[in-house]
Parts: C-alpha cells; sequence; structure tokens
C-alpha cells in the first residue's frame, strides 16, 4: 500500500457511547484509508505525528511482505486477501491513542452490532517504538489481519462464536500460527531483527505448536482444547461424546498424584492446564455439543451438565482437586502474561 505525500481529509464527527471519535479519511492511491483517533480528547499532535508514523508503517509492511524471497501460501493468502479488503474501503484502521501500554494494544474489532465498517485498531504502543523495533508491527498486523480474514470469510460462525471461550483459544491458535510462518518466511529470511516476543512465538511454535502461548493468553490447554473440538465434530451420538469427555476426565483423575512429582515448572503449569481446562469449558462445550444437534437455540441458562450424572461427578472431582493448585496456577498466568506483552 503506497501513500502519497499529500492526502484528502474528510471530517466526520459522531458519538461511540461515552467517547467522542473524529474520522479522518486518507485516499491512499485507488481506496480510503480511515484514521480514527480514540481517546477522552483529540489532541492537535495526535494527527500530526502519529498518522505519517502509521502511513510510514503500513508501507513498509508491504514491502517486507512483497519483497522477501521466501513466501508461504497460508500467509500469502490472509494478507492478499486483507490488503484487498483495505483497497476496497471494506476494513479501516483506528489509532487507539490510549493503547500505550503493551503488546495488546492491537486488535481486530468487527463492530457488527455498530453498524460499522470492522477495524484494525493499532495503539500508539506500536507506533511510538515503530523506528526501534518494526518488526513486532508486522507481525502483530498479520496476527489481525488473520481474525479479520476469519470474519469476512467465515462471518456468521465469527459472530456466532466470539464469545464462545474453546472457539475463541482456537481463532487465536490459528493467528498466532499464521504469524508464526510470517516471522519465520517473510522477516528471519530478511534477516529483519525480532522482537523478544517473537522470538519466544516462533520458539513455541516449532517446540510445543503454540501450547504455551494459548496457556499464557487464553488460560487453556490446547492439546484438550483440540481433542475437545474432535468429540464435538465427530458423528457420534450425543450420548457416545459425552462417555468420551468422561473417559478423558477419569484419565485426569487417574493421573492427578503424579503432578506432584514433576520436576519441570513449565511442565507442571502445563498439565496442571489440561484440569483447569477440564473444569472451566465443558460446561460449554456439552452445551456446543447439544447445540449443534438442536434445531433451534438452546438458551444457555436452560442447559445444565446435570442432566450426565456420571460427566456431572467427574467434573466435580477434578474441580475439587484442582483448587490445590489454584492459586500457584494463577500466579504462573500472570507473571507469564505479564512478561511476554511487555518484553520487546
Amino acid at each position: 500500500m503506497k501513500f502519497p505525500k499529500e492526502s484528502a481529509k474528510t471530517l466526520k464527527t459522531y458519538s461511540n457511547k461515552a467517547n467522542k471519535m473524529k474520522q479522518y479519511s486518507l485516499l491512499f492511491l485507488l481506496f480510503i484509508f480511515p484514521t480514527i483517533l480514540l481517546g477522552d480528547e483529540i489532541k492537535p499532535k495526535t494527527l500530526i505525528d502519529y498518522e505519517p508514523i502509521l502511513r510510514n508503517a503500513i508501507t513498509q509492511f508491504e514491502t517486507v511482505f512483497k519483497s522477501s524471497p521466501k513466501k508461504h501460501d497460508l500467509v500469502e493468502q490472509k494478507v492478499n486477501f486483507m490488503i484487498s479488503q483495505a483497497m476496497k474501503g471494506e476494513i479501516t484502521f483506528l489509532i487507539d491513542v490510549n493503547g500505550n501500554q503493551d503488546l495488546s494494544a492491537m486488535g481486530f474489532v468487527d463492530f457488527y452490532n455498530e453498524n460499522k465498517k470492522p477495524a484494525i485498531v493499532i495503539g500508539t504502543y506500536f507506533l511510538d517504538q515503530f523506528d526501534k523495533n518494526p518488526s513486532i508491527f508486522y507481525s502483530a498486523l498479520v496476527h489481525e489481519f488473520t481474525h479479520a480474514y476469519d470474519f469476512f470469510n467465515s462471518q456468521r460462525y465469527f459472530l456466532f462464536y466470539k464469545n464462545n471461550r474453546i472457539v475463541k483459544a482456537l481463532f487465536e491458535a490459528d493467528a498466532y500460527a499464521i504469524e508464526s510462518l510470517f516471522i519465520q518466511n517473510y522477516l528471519v529470511t530478511q534477516k529483519i531483527k525480532l522482537t523478544k516476543f517473537e522470538q519466544f512465538l516462533i520458539d513455541d511454535f516449532e517446540k510445543t505448536q503454540l501450547s504455551k502461548i494459548i496457556l499464557i493468553n487464553q488460560i487453556a490447554s490446547l492439546p484438550l482444547l483440540h481433542a475437545f473440538l474432535e468429540i464435538r465434530d465427530s458423528k457420534d451420538s450425543i450420548e457416545k461424546k459425552v462417555t468420551s469427555l468422561n473417559d478423558i476426565g477419569k484419565n485426569l483423575i487417574e493421573k492427578f498424584d503424579s503432578i506432584k512429582g514433576l520436576k519441570d515448572y513449565d511442565n507442571k503449569m502445563e498439565i496442571i492446564a489440561f484440569y483447569f481446562t477440564y473444569h472451566l469449558l465443558l460446561d460449554q462445550l456439552v452445551y456446543d455439543i447439544e447445540q449443534k444437534e438442536s434445531e433451534v437455540m438452546i438458551e444457555p441458562e436452560t442447559f445444565s451438565l446435570q442432566k450426565y450424572p456420571a460427566l456431572f461427578q467427574t467434573k466435580k472431582q477434578i474441580t475439587e482437586k484442582v483448587k490445590s493448585y489454584e492459586n500457584e496456577f494463577e500466579d504462573y498466568i500472570l507473571k507469564e502474561n505479564q512478561r511476554i506483552r511487555t518484553e520487546i
């Protein structure tokens, strides 16, 4: 995406809940690239300082993307599609002036219920350090492009499940996978300096298939989530699926006492994550299984796991057992999450 030195600007003012935002539409080549400045106060320097940085960052991203001697089909698919959507004005880019804390300062927002175009929200955290660490902007953008791609190509599924913790974690795993492939094939091959987070991510991708980042970011065991999804989407009856889930739970109970003998702390936390994932997400999973087979919407408040007594008792046992590790596990998640979000 190339940007001219001078851009036509159209100012529109509208209200979004309690905050007022101003939208500036910048004409770049053949498409509109809107920048919205979010915050309690819109200062003149925001437009002057951050718009050129964002324009340059997007331009540099496209250069890096197109110049790579190595390509990957999945990355090409997501990025090229989203560049096309941007050129058609189907997605906007927003600058969040309050997003200056850490790596969580970039995200995709569908704005579906507000009847506005979806957007990539870019916090000033990324723009303030673009000159020093441009790679993290590129990687994060590819991550959010992946979420946006899912929205545009599976909108009904995306919207239906976006508040479902199981599916949300799997969406994140997919986005981290594409981000990792981008780092490997487009940044490493061009000898572009990586941040500590990017090095951590590709290491996790290569060694654990992203189990650690999903554990830290989504507080879930990715291997168990994959097992859950396989059971949910199988052609088995609901009763057989419930039996399979109960077998997983009983197996976890049998192995619970072996946790205290684990020497590697990270491995210990990954094992404990199986139990917390089972404890926290089992009800959601069984509800999803029932909903998948139902021809009408099942109201969540009417669902109860107690209709499956054996499974309910298994979950109850696991819930009691993991209490002994609750504080330790929570402390681990908080510290690791803080570390990976702030270490550049």
